[in-house]
């Protein structure tokens, strides 16, 4: 008959006392890495978030805040320039010549 002591380094691994001190610790260890994966990901979500809210903020104040003049002034400007010079302006789609 074969006898199978499961013992480890004379601490226990099988069913003694110390081998389950150490699975305890084995299971709350797995637990503490898993729980600091999630929360890594938590954060990296958030950060990505934020960063597409401020591009978005960005895009918009470029938008909306841009310096072009009023379309009467463009019109105005064009009529009173009689070197046969023409005026252009960039679009989404490029660039639009007046005229």
């Amino acid at each position: 008959m074969i006898n199978a002591n499961m013992t480890t380094n004379g601490l226990g691994g099988g069913g003694s006392f110390f081998g389950s001190v150490k699975r305890l610790f084995a299971v709350i260890a797995t637990f503490a890495v898993g729980a600091l994966v999630l929360m890594a990901a938590g954060v990296v979500a958030i950060a990505t978030a934020i960063v597409g809210l401020i591009i978005a903020c960005v895009a918009m104040f470029m938008r909306f805040a841009s310096h072009s003049k009023p379309q009467a002034e463009r019109a105005r400007a064009y009529t009173s320039s009689e070197d046969g010079v023409l005026e252009a302006r960039r679009t989404a789609r490029g660039w639009k010549v007046d005229g």
